[in-house]
């Protein structure tokens, strides 16, 4: 390499190449595009030379900047008008996915990645064409329904739900129901699987009518029956028949306990939205179709040791529904629940209540006890207690002599060593107790 002397234009017209480049305006940097020219200069003479010109190495931020950048944006095509780099010799065409300050990240021909370099040595020549916006499908949900006078007292009262607690199965419940799918609702008792159609029901201004299966349960029998007037055979039609052709909500509760030979007038029931009743209209029979704001739903609980007798229904009824599982409650949302329903009870004794209804819930699962508990359970607990009982016997009377019911009397010695580890001092605690109790924290 040479050395040469270097005025001080060309060391100002350096930097800004320095600049243009992408790189930072440092000794390093300017020395290392001297060597590029053969020309051979020490980063302190350079510091020097620039401290003596009487401004900073690095010049003023709004002075030195790369020459007539271009303005780029994603998905921008551009055009190398340099032979800075092998890949993008002058006239090399890519697209820009990223930009940077002074930079832009470009892909294209010959680059193994994406690749960073200065927009300055580029240009823009076109641009990628815009997808065309998705058009979005809005389903109309329709929240209104002409309900007749008469039905109106089968909507759910606003009181059953000052405590109830929303979570995201009952939304999608609702969209289930609201765009006239069949949904079943399936899961353990005390889920919440029958309170949620009722909470829809209430929250839609819809009558609600339940209707528990059972093994030989005949749905043409919902219509109505025979019945003799004045000594003539007359057919008798039923509140069914007035919840079919009104908008309202109507549930088949415990489905799995129904025959499968049984079924088979649903399958016209959900395919068709009729069916054909032969007694009716005193014998001559009659089509009854279902109204457009009818809602039709299903709830089991899962087939197993818990719930012997269960029936696995066969997929040509099953293909007619869409299937939502309700999960357990959490604690945070059982903490919620209670703190709704009990508003007079201390945040301690809501935990000691939580604490104990999962324990007995995990003790249930891990020693395979035949039986299922719910937050009605745990309710009915508190009620006891709240009513006046001690907390031992309302804890047994309430949740834990269920156990016996189910003959596996000793399994109910767990539940109450769970109570003695959450109370460590089972007294008999009376609600009087509890008050006096709370007067004395005041």
């Amino acid at each position: 390499m040479r050395v040469s002397k270097v005025t001080d234009e060309h060391l100002k017209e350096v930097r800004q190449e320095v600049v243009n480049q992408g790189c930072t305006p440092d000794s390093f940097n300017i020395q290392k595009y001297l060597k590029s020219e053969g020309i051979e200069l020490d980063d302190s003479t350079i510091r020097g030379r620039f401290a003596a010109m009487g401004e900073p190495l690095s010049g003023e931020k709004d002075t030195i900047r790369a020459k007539k950048t271009p303005i780029f944006q994603v998905g921008d095509i551009v055009e190398s008008i340099t032979d800075m780099y092998k890949f993008t010799k002058k006239g090399w065409q890519g697209e820009v996915i990223q930009i940077h300050n002074d930079t832009i990240e470009i892909t294209g021909p010959d680059l193994p990645s994406p690749t960073v370099v200065p927009m300055a040595h580029f240009k823009k020549i076109g641009s990628k064409p815009k997808p065309e916006p998705k058009k979005e499908i809005k389903i109309e949900i329709k929240t209104k329904f002409d309900v007749p006078q008469e039905l109106k007292d089968k909507v759910p009262a606003e009181e059953m739900f000052s405590n109830y607690v929303e979570r995201a199965i009952d939304k999608r419940l609702a969209l289930s129901l609201d765009l006239g799918k069949y949904p079943i609702a399936q899961g353990k008792q005390g889920t919440g699987k029958t309170y949620s159609f009722m909470y829809y029901s209430f929250k839609r201004g819809l009558p609600f009518f339940l209707y528990s299966m059972y093994e030989d349960f005949r749905l043409t029998k919902l219509f109505g029956d025979k019945t003799i007037v004045s000594g003539t055979i007359k057919f008798q039609e039923s509140e069914f028949i007035r919840a079919i052709q009104n908008p309202s909500v109507i549930l088949f509760d415990e489905i799995n306990a129904l025959s499968n030979a049984n079924t088979f007038d649903f399958h016209a029931l959900l395919a068709n939205r009729e069916l054909f009743i032969k007694d009716a209209d005193d014998g001559k029979g009659k089509v009854y179709k279902i109204h457009k704001d009818c809602k039709i739903g299903f709830a089991q609980n899962p087939k197993s040791a818990k719930y012997i007798g269960g029936n696995i229904k066969a997929s040509n009824f099953l293909g007619r529904c869409v299937f939502l599982t309700f999960p357990e409650f959490k604690e945070g949302e059982l903490k919620k629940a209670l703190e709704k329903k009990y508003p007079q009870m201390s945040k301690d004794d809501r935990d000691n209540f939580v604490k104990f209804y999962i324990a007995i819930c995990q003790c249930i699962d891990q020693a395979n006890i035949p039986v299922d508990i719910s937050i009605r359970q745990l309710n009915n607990v508190i009620d006891l207690w709240l009513g006046g009982a001690c907390l031992k016997d309302a804890i047994d009377d309430g949740l834990a002599s269920i156990l016996e019911a189910v003959s596996q009397p000793k399994s109910k010695e767990s539940f109450i060593r769970i109570a003695q580890a959450v109370w460590k001092d089972l007294m008999p605690k009376t609600m009087a107790n509890y008050l006096s109790m709370m007067m004395r924290r005041r």
